[in-house]
């Protein structure tokens, strides 16, 4: 996404506070799982409340899959913290699968575990957001330039045909993120090894914290929506252009105006300067 498109959840959505807290109950309804995050509040309990599952998936994915979905959409919002145990009896598994769950998320960034069986979301960082734009760049500019000249007509096709998901697509927010992924993806995949595909990832998890906090993709004026579309359209251009030079240069600007979209949006959200350095969000 790029930085001219992006509209902040600050003038949309749930009530944020400048920690980014929701101050009015908030439910994130998955449309492709069967759990339901239910965040109003409980007597009692300041944990994520989450309906059983009855599909067919593992205790330890569904937890995982639907936790991240809570810490990504900010249903559960930057510093809250839960126990294991609420979790366990929300879900009704035992705290095994929990645990696994939130070591997985832990090692991913989103969640800290903290002493007694209790997590905490991550606080958002300012110092840490810039960290991940600055690996991202080393990566996806170099696989983009390495790929651009193994890119076949078929690959491109699809990329168009993804660009045109992510814009127009989808009402489900979780396919809509998945279509930008593979979008990005797909100009890189032809260079990419498994450990390439294995950090990406990583910084992909931990860069979606701050993107889905802080914007959200569907409260976008036409103009926006525009915008959208033709900052990937040149990521599209340089990619059909077969130069490493070009694609190498559109990746590394189109990384550097989300970073400085994503510190507008955090500063905004949370009412101070962008070239701040400390926590955005958490605990005080």
């Amino acid at each position: 996404m790029s930085r001219a498109s992006w509209t902040s959840r600050s003038g949309a959505g749930p009530a944020h506070s400048a920690g980014l807290e929701a101050v009015a109950p908030f439910r994130a309804v998955s449309t492709r799982f069967a759990i339901v995050i239910d965040m109003t509040p409980v007597a009692g309990s300041a944990g994520p409340q989450l309906r059983p599952d009855e599909g067919g998936a593992s205790a330890v994915d569904r937890v995982t899959a639907e936790v991240r979905r809570a810490v990504l959409s900010g249903a559960l919002p930057p510093g809250r913290e839960f126990s294991t145990a609420e979790l366990s009896a929300q879900l009704g598994v035992s705290h095994i699968p929990v645990r696994e769950a939130l070591r997985r998320l832990d090692a991913q960034g989103l969640i800290v575990l903290r002493p007694g069986r209790k997590a905490m979301v991550s606080p958002l960082h300012r110092d840490e957001l810039r960290a991940i734009f600055r690996l991202r760049r080393l990566i996806e500019p170099d696989l983009a330039a390495r790929s651009v000249s193994m890119l076949r007509e078929r690959d491109l096709e699809r990329a168009e045909a993804l660009l045109k998901s992510y814009i127009h697509g989808s009402e489900d927010i979780d396919e809509l993120w998945e279509h930008h992924h593979d979008l990005h993806m797909a100009l890189m995949r032809p260079a990419a090894s498994e450990w390439d595909l294995r950090i990406l990832a990583q910084l992909w998890h931990a860069s979606d914290r701050y993107t889905r906090v802080v914007f959200d993709p569907y409260a976008v004026s036409p103009h926006d929506r525009e915008a959208r579309e033709a900052a990937h359209r040149a990521l599209l251009a340089a990619a059909r252009s077969g130069s490493p030079a070009e694609i190498r240069r559109a990746v590394s600007e189109h990384l550097s105006d989300n970073e400085a979209a994503c510190l507008e949006g955090i500063a905004a959200l949370a009412g101070a300067s962008p070239t701040r350095t400390d926590d955005v969000a958490g605990p005080a």
